[in-house]
């Protein structure tokens, strides 16, 4: 299983210092905020599962992940699997995936 990196400070993350963290790719450029957004709902979504100490929220997070890995051999060509993960981005030639494999869907459901 995928070891997610230690939720950051929500207040604390800022643009910049994310896209150091994960470079967009040229054609991804104008996503950089989406991108920032989602990342701050993980983090939350890690807090949250941490202070209650059952690690519900991660285990979403880590299982959505690991299925993707499985129904596509591409995954991590996604920019937004690697923010998921919290993994170093390796050269990425797509944002998301479509439909019910959205990355931004999925997170969007889980921080209602």
């Amino acid at each position: 299983m995928e070891k997610f990196p230690p939720p950051e400070n929500n207040k604390n993350l800022e643009l910049k210092g994310f896209l150091k963290l994960y470079p967009l790719p040229e054609e991804h450029k104008n996503k950089a905020e989406l991108a920032l957004e989602l990342k701050k709902i993980i983090s939350s979504l890690i807090k949250k599962s941490s202070r209650k100490n059952d690690f519900e929220h991660y285990n979403k997070l880590a299982n959505f992940a690991l299925n993707l890995e499985k129904r596509y051999k591409n995954a991590r060509q996604y920019y937004l699997f690697h923010v998921l993960i919290g993994s170093s981005i390796t050269k990425t030639s797509k944002f998301d995936f479509e439909g019910d494999d959205s990355i931004e869907k999925f997170l969007r459901s889980q921080s209602i």
